[in-house]
């Protein structure tokens, strides 16, 4: 079997004074620089694997191994935790400093031999998906492959103040598509005005990205402008089903808001929503790969639902804003607005039925039920 290496990139320091570790090596579930895909079965959990100093040195016979760690599996990432020998060895001080001083711009790479895989198609491209490897070496690198990888901290810093640590980590893990997270969900109607009122004038970062899915790498990560999909009851608050399967709908091109993430962040951002929908026992729709084919009648709904959902936030705003010169709706808008709640009186009535009335009673009974369960 060959050996080969893959890259990551990013970096968030902590202080501490251990010479530890913290990196995320492996970003699942999307594809690489390389065209490769791993998910969460490719990576042996708790495997030990040794860290070389800068460029696979220890991989390739340039110098001796600096430091050891393990390799932790989650649902989303592939993270290793190791420690540098920073009190035995100067190669060891010396690459602990240049990930320490490299700050943003660090990357990281793994070595690994390939012990299955097979070609296939993901999000519309050829890739290779990873099926399993054998991961043996770690190292800080210069340039790399992986998507939003990144050293999550770096404990031995004494020496960097408590403005570079916050700058580094805003640089590096407040980017992209947000991790999922475990939250209590919720199946009752939900607002974005009202959700993002709970935010206030100065939120902050960990507050906007416990609502929001995606943070625009370009962007300020204290500007709640940078954030896309919200889904949350405010700050900490329950994940609405509904805004996680309207999100869904979105990214899948339902209204003109989903489009415009890069692609390689679109399988984040739909990993994250999946998890809460999954968590309330519904299956979510796939990732659509943007080809326009023909929608199941479902999917279709949910794409309604997500123009709605915009529809009815900037009726709002249309309204307040005439309101405020003493005027309301035009007359072609308001018979616009009236055509659509003929539709919605239209589609009410296939639901007359006593088998559908009852299967609207029992999706009623569910929804109770997990309101009850969200406010134990």
């Amino acid at each position: 079997m060959q050996t080969r290496s893959k890259l990551a990139r990013g970096v968030d320091v902590k202080s501490a004074d251990k010479g530890e570790v913290s990196a995320v090596i492996a970003t699942l579930n999307v594809r690489d620089h390389d065209g490769d895909v791993a998910d969460e079965s490719t990576f042996t959990e708790g495997q030990e694997v040794v860290i070389s100093s800068y460029n696979h040195a220890a991989m390739y016979g340039a110098s001796v191994p600096v430091g050891k760690g393990v390799i932790h599996v989650s649902s989303a990432e592939a993270i290793l935790e190791g420690k540098l020998w920073i009190d035995q060895m100067e190669a060891a001080r010396d690459t602990f400093t240049v990930v320490k001083e490299m700050g943003a711009q660090q990357q990281w790479s793994y070595g690994y031999k390939i012990q299955e895989a097979e070609p296939g198609t993901f999000d519309g491209e050829p890739v290779q998906f990873l099926k399993r490897v054998d991961v043996f070496e770690a190292s800080p690198v210069i340039r790399g492959a992986g998507i939003n990888t990144r050293t999550l901290s770096v404990k031995g810093l004494k020496d960097l103040d408590p403005a570079s640590i916050e700058r580094a980590r805003t640089m590096s893990d407040y980017r992209a598509a947000i991790r999922p997270h475990e939250t209590a969900v919720s199946l009752r109607k939900w607002s974005l005005r009202v959700a993002e009122a709970k935010l206030g004038d100065r939120p902050g970062i960990e507050a906007m990205r416990s609502m929001y899915a995606w943070v625009d790498p370009a962007g300020d990560p204290e500007l709640k402008s940078s954030y896309a999909y919200p889904h949350h009851d405010g700050p900490g608050g329950a994940a609405s089903i509904r805004a996680c399967l309207v999100g869904i709908a979105k990214l899948n091109g339902a209204t003109p808001s989903g489009v415009g993430i890069p692609d390689a962040d679109r399988r984040g951002v739909y990993n994250h929503l999946a998890a809460h929908i999954l968590e309330a026992d519904i299956t979510p729709s796939e990732l659509s790969d943007g080809k326009g084919e023909a929608l199941k009648f479902s999917d279709q709904l949910l794409a309604v639902l997500a123009v709605e959902q915009e529809m009815v936030e900037r009726s709002g705003d249309v309204l307040a804003l005439r309101r405020s010169k003493g005027k309301t709706h035009g007359a072609f808008n308001a018979l616009l607005l009236e055509w659509s709640l003929d539709n919605q009186k239209a589609l009410r009535s296939h639901l007359d039925t006593p088998q559908e009335d009852a299967a609207r009673e029992l999706a009623r009974f569910i929804q109770i039920q997990q309101s009850l369960q969200t406010q134990e």
